[in-house]
């Protein structure tokens, strides 16, 4: 395994010789293999290397032993050793994203900010093929395009993975062969996580009853969609400024007719670029969004179109126009799973969704609670500001929203801030307003208490 991995950081031309190298190190077989392989490595290429360990506040003295075996790992080398003490149940709840989000933030914060002390140095991360895998059915079943397929990069910027052509096994070998041990995070064995239940339970299944090399296999399809995905980008990014009529300050003018002519592949990566040097943060955006920007384009002069955060797209004397008007950046959109404490900070507001389980909320002010029947959720839930086509269910039927904040005489300048709790396009909570669809009645099995409020 350490002639492919050397083989890898060639290919990719990932460290330089005298280079300081940042190495993400939980404790675990992949973080210790790999911080195990750069300390061979740096006594050809003299680098210097700097451990970073992580502890998440989250599993006690599970964590502290983590830690304490990753320090000594790290004596035994002979290399620097930094561990941060991190709150990420509270980071979790700050940033309205759940934990396993908020702690792989931390740590690319974290390790972002030991490789500027260490004078820009490169960072390594333990990403191996099966991690590809994973996220290539992760991202599949979520709806992704082919930049979501194709997964995990090698190299991004400033980031190396290489063991990204390393299975599982390979690893765990290494570290037997090379007398390494390691820590196995309890939390990595239980399902409740979706990419537990992929490592733990698909995975294996595909591997038993389909394919032996299923992992592989998708790994390897992985890559060939990453170089794809590169390529198909550089063509649109080509067309784009080919395309550009005009820009500036909130401003994107392309050329309509050029634009329409190419391929649909083309021409919504193109959008999406146009739209993206405008706002880089697309959390809000989805394929959905793109399309609508597309149908505008493709249709009669005239038309126009309101997007998340501001956006808007319209058609005319042969341009197609995006604007960003940064009065409206109001926009927002978190995804809300049951159990968690989420902060919004664009209402400075605390929502929490708890499952069969009445709380009481201390320090509460102006709080909002509702319950509903959990088996009607069929899409995630969120707390986000209005979309085109959002509706709340009434007793004869459905309602769209722009009339219900007719009817509750909400101001118009404050619409586009205005939080909404939604099932796809379908609003469960709008003020005080419940969706008639999940009134809790005599079948209902699970109950899924609603609190939003302020402190």
């Amino acid at each position: 395994m350490y002639n492919k991995v050397i083989e890898t950081i060639k290919k990719f031309n990932m460290l330089n010789n005298g280079e300081n190298v940042v190495v993400g190190l939980s404790g675990g077989a992949d973080s210790c293999a790999l911080t195990h392989i750069l300390a061979r490595l740096s006594e050809k290429m003299d680098l210097h290397i700097t451990a970073v360990h992580i502890n998440h506040g989250i599993r006690g003295e599970e964590a502290e032993r983590d830690e304490r075996s990753a320090e000594e790992f790290c004596r035994r080398l002979n290399i620097e050793f930094i561990a941060y003490h991190c709150d990420i149940p509270s980071e979790a709840a700050k940033r309205g994203i759940g934990e396993e989000e908020a702690g792989r933030l931390v740590r690319y914060e974290k390790f972002y900010e030991t490789a500027e002390k260490k004078n820009g140095a490169k960072t390594a991360v333990a990403h191996n093929m099966n991690d590809k895998a994973e996220t290539l059915i992760m991202n599949l079943c979520r709806g992704a395009g082919m930049k979501g397929l194709a997964g995990i990069k090698p190299v991004s910027g400033s980031i190396i993975r290489p063991l990204i052509f390393c299975t599982r096994d390979e690893i765990e070998k290494y570290c037997d062969d090379n007398n390494i041990e390691y820590c196995t995070d309890s939390t990595n064995l239980q399902n409740e996580y979706t990419r537990n239940k992929i490592r733990n339970i698909l995975l294996p299944w595909l591997s038993e009853n389909i394919n032996p090399a299923a992992a592989m296999n998708m790994a390897n399809a992985s890559e060939l969609l990453r170089e794809e995905e590169e390529y198909l980008e550089s063509k649109a990014q080509e067309q784009y400024k080919k395309l550009l009529k005009d820009s500036g300050d909130g401003f994107v003018s392309l050329n309509a007719d050029g634009l329409a002519s190419e391929h649909g592949v083309i021409r919504r990566r193109v959008l999406r670029i146009a739209l993206r040097s405008l706002r880089p943060d697309m959390r809000d955006f989805g394929r959905k969004h793109t399309e609508s920007a597309e149908d505008i384009l493709m249709g009669d002069t005239g038309r126009r179109i309101s997007l998340p955060g501001g956006i808007t797209v319209s058609k005319g004397y042969g341009l197609i126009n995006i604007l960003y008007d940064r009065e409206k950046q109001g926009a927002f959109c978190y995804d809300i799973e049951p159990g968690k404490k989420y902060f919004i900070k664009e209402t400075e507001s605390y929502v929490l969704l708890s499952l069969n389980e009445e709380k009481n909320i201390k320090n509460a002010v102006n709080i909002c609670t509702k319950k509903i029947d959990y088996d009607k959720i069929k899409d995630k839930i969120q707390l986000r500001t209005r979309q085109t086509g959002d509706f709340i269910s009434i007793k004869n039927g459905r309602k769209k929203i722009k009339d219900i904040f007719i009817d509750d005489k909400i101001p118009s300048d404050k619409r586009d801030s205005y939080p909404l709790l939604v099932c796809g396009k379908s609003v469960i909570i709008v003020g005080d307003r419940l969706g008639t669809d999940y009134y809790v009645g005599q079948d209902t099995k699970n109950i899924l208490y609603i609190y939003i409020w302020e402190e």
